[in-house]
């Protein structure tokens, strides 16, 4: 069952990156990713149609809103790590999921190394994922 669970997240986490990009004819392709050890839980950035997109999948909707934190590359304000809350929706079956786009809500500082960690409440769901822009 753990198996079937983890193959349907995975699935779900990846048609979740064809469907944000629409009928676009650029595929997806995977920056940086992290699948909890169950697979409940997935997460990860994408370049889809050059742009970085930040999602997330849950094999079910363990929680409404989760918080994303991005710290750009630098100190002091310029380097300031940003949060915003975002709600989970429904994928299909019991598969929840959520896709944000980097540029619309968080800013881009310049060149370098970004810092992405997902959150429910105050705990992080996993180990931060570092990306680079602009992406390559």
């Amino acid at each position: 069952m753990l198996k079937f669970r983890v193959v349907c997240v995975l699935s779900a986490f990846f048609a979740a990156s064809v469907l944000v990009a629409g009928s676009s004819a650029a595929k997806p392709k995977t920056v940086t990713a992290y699948c909890s050890p169950s697979g409940d839980v997935c997460y990860g950035v994408f370049k889809i149609d050059g742009a970085a997109v930040l999602q997330i999948t849950t094999a079910a909707r363990y929680f409404r809103r989760y918080t994303l934190c991005v710290r750009p590359p630098g100190g002091g304000a310029a380097g300031a790590q940003r949060c915003g809350s975002f709600p989970l929706f429904r994928r299909g079956g019991s598969i929840w999921g959520s896709s944000v786009k980097y540029a619309r809500q968080f800013p881009r500082v310049g060149p370098g190394v970004y810092r992405a960690t997902w959150k429910s409440g105050s705990r992080a769901l996993g180990p931060t994922l570092s990306f680079r822009l602009p992406l390559g």
